[in-house]
């Protein structure tokens, strides 16, 4: 396994995964034996690589990583990015005409019983397609994986992508304006009864498939004490810079 700088060295500075990132990710992975990991839109694939390697520590560590069939003429691609690193077989390079919900539902007949222990969600942004991604990744997560959203307060309104196209000219104000995946998390992931250990830093949300809790009840004491929101916030205090924690409890609902 490489360190984090070692892969930028091999790959570069290539979007859409920072240092910082990298670094949250490895740690998560490493830390909580992640092993079998699920990525939704991976563009060059940058993000991938950095799981990869993460993941190459295990044994049987791998990613199954699914974007759209554009991304198969990226250049770099992520298959290429993975040649270089010697990391090709810790991956499952899927490339979807439409959407990665198509694929999402192939897992499902495959896999009757949860097979991944983390998902990292980067794809489309919006609440049609990541809302139901939600549902559908929910059914393929350990008990004790965890789910990661990139993004969190991305809009239409403000991508250099979509300024002045079709797409959004078409768009109802309201979708434009609404930060569509903080919406998935908050609506969505926060309020499901299976779900804890939320957390927010920078731009991704965290969120935890609790143990034990069943996701019709999701009920009791334990399940209560999970149901805790940490939002780390970069602020200036004075020349430099500090992380300041604040948790705010849930209530169950």
């Amino acid at each position: 396994m490489k360190t984090v700088d070692e892969v930028i060295e091999v790959i570069g500075k290539i979007p859409y995964m920072t240092r910082e990132q990298a670094v949250r990710m490895t740690d998560l992975i490493r830390e909580n034996r992640l092993e079998r990991v699920l990525e939704l839109g991976f563009y060059h694939g940058a993000s991938t690589s950095f799981i990869a390697n993460a993941v190459s520590g295990f044994a049987n560590g791998s990613v199954v990583c699914i974007d759209k069939e554009r991304a198969r003429t990226m250049e770099p691609n992520v298959e290429g990015l993975l040649e270089r690193l010697g990391l090709r077989d810790r991956a499952r390079v899927h490339y979807e005409p439409t959407s990665y919900l198509w694929r999402l539902m192939k897992m499902l007949e495959e896999h009757p019983e949860p097979v991944f222990d983390l998902c990292y969600l980067d794809g489309a942004h919006n609440w049609f397609v990541d809302g139901f991604a939600f549902f559908l990744v929910d059914r393929l997560l350990k008990p004790g994986g965890w789910i990661i959203l990139d993004d969190l307060n991305w809009r239409y309104e403000d991508s250099p992508t979509f300024r002045g196209s079709e797409t959004l000219r078409n768009m109802p104000v309201e979708e434009r304006e609404c930060f569509q995946l903080r919406n998935v998390f908050e609506l969505l992931i926060q309020r499901h009864p299976a779900y804890g250990k939320f957390r927010e830093e920078g731009n991704w949300a965290y969120a935890q498939k609790l143990p034990g809790v069943s996701a019709v009840a999701g009920a009791g004491v334990g399940a209560a004490q999970l149901k805790t929101l940490t939002v780390v916030k970069e602020t200036k205090v004075g020349m430099g810079e500090a992380l300041i924690k604040l948790g705010r409890r849930l209530g169950m609902r």
